[in-house]
C-alpha cells in the first residue's frame, strides 16, 4: 500500500512538473502606464492594449529579424484591445524579435529580446 501512493504521489509531482513548465513559455507581457502589450509565441500573435483615458495611443515597437523598426498603434480608444497577427506582421516561426510597449508622449519599456 505504501509503495502505491507513492508511485501514486510521483505520478503526481510529476504531471504538476510538466504543467509548470509548459506555462512557463507563455506570452511574454509589457505593462506600462497607458498600455498593456504581449507577445504570444504559440501563435506569433501580438496584442495592444489601452488602458488608460488620456488621448494617447499606446504602440507595439517591434524589429523582426534586425530590421527596421515597426510602430503599431491601437486608435480605438481606452479599454479597447487590438490583435497584429502573423498574417499582418509577417512573423514566423524562428524569427528574431526585438520589442516594446509606448505609449505616445509617455511612458516607454525596455526592449524584449526573443525568437518566434
Amino acid at each position: 500500500m505504501q509503495k502505491k501512493k507513492l508511485a501514486v504521489l510521483a505520478l503526481a509531482t510529476a504531471a504538476v512538473t510538466v504543467l509548470t513548465t509548459a506555462t512557463s513559455a507563455s506570452a511574454e507581457t509589457r505593462i506600462i502606464t497607458g498600455a498593456y502589450v504581449y507577445f504570444n509565441p504559440a501563435t506569433n500573435t501580438f496584442g495592444i492594449g489601452d488602458t488608460v483615458a488620456d488621448g494617447r495611443t499606446p504602440y507595439l515597437d517591434v524589429r523582426i529579424n534586425g530590421g527596421p523598426q515597426q510602430s503599431i498603434p491601437n486608435h480605438n480608444g481606452n479599454g479597447t484591445w487590438r490583435d497584429w497577427a502573423p498574417n499582418e506582421s509577417g512573423i514566423r516561426d524562428g524569427n528574431t524579435l526585438a520589442w516594446r510597449a509606448r505609449v505616445s508622449g509617455g511612458a516607454v519599456s525596455g526592449w524584449v529580446y526573443e525568437q518566434a
